[in-house]
């Protein structure tokens, strides 16, 4: 049985890790090859939110054992949650590291729009991969977007990621606009970009919607 749910500061290091795996190059063009290191740099990025309750922090679990998760942004973040991860990164990455990080975080720059659910670092362990996880975490974040009054669900996706757009497109979700990203080409092999977004004003009911997909709380798959 996996369950979808926020997630909580418990769920901290097995969302880590399933990031870390998951992205893979990602995580080493930001911070370098230590994974360890990657882990403490990645909890301090999410633990201000969890330890206040944010519940836009989304995990799949199986048997206790994380193997999912998303991210809804933006994520209420307040100046101590900045200033704590600032010191993490010049404690954790030397000048050269710092720069990488700097530039590798520029490529993916993204203000959400007021009144827009900006979906993040959507992840699936790869021996939980194919069973429709990511498409029911997304589920589970349009009811969450719905219910905290959000008017669009948007991400960003490798346009070769043909995988994932389909799962989104399962959604609803409608590519808005395709983006060609040099740096994103050069840092991460992937030059073109899906921005898409599906419209929350309206509920339309998909064929394959799954009976009980809603807040509050958590829903499971069988």
């Amino acid at each position: 049985m996996i369950l979808i749910r926020p997630a909580t500061p418990a769920d901290l290091p097995g969302l880590v890790q399933v990031m870390v795996q998951a992205f893979n190059l990602k995580m080493v063009v930001l911070f370098g090859r230590n994974s360890a290191r990657t882990g403490r740099i990645l909890q301090q990025i999410y633990a201000g939110p969890l330890n206040r309750g944010y519940d836009g922090i989304i995990v799949a679990e199986q048997d206790g054992r994380i193997v999912g998760g998303l991210v809804v942004e933006p994520m209420p973040w307040m100046q101590i949650d900045v200033e704590r991860l600032e010191t993490a990164i010049k404690t954790e990455l030397g000048l050269y590291r710092q720069f990488w990080n700097h530039l590798g975080y520029s490529v993916f720059g993204h203000s959400p729009a007021p009144g827009d659910a900006y979906l993040s670092e959507i992840c699936v362990v790869k021996d939980m991969r194919g069973h429709g996880i990511a498409q029911r975490m997304v589920g589970y974040a349009e009811e969450w977007a719905r219910a905290h009054g959000k008017t669009d669900l948007t991400l960003l996706v490798a346009a070769r990621n043909r995988i994932a757009r389909h799962a989104y497109e399962k959604r609803g979700l409608g590519i808005a606009r395709t983006e060609f990203r040099v740096l994103a080409g050069l840092l991460y092999g992937n030059y073109r970009w899906h921005y898409m977004t599906k419209s929350l004003e309206a509920r339309v009911a998909l064929p394959d919607e799954a009976r009980g997909d809603t807040l509050p709380g958590r829903f499971e798959i069988g």
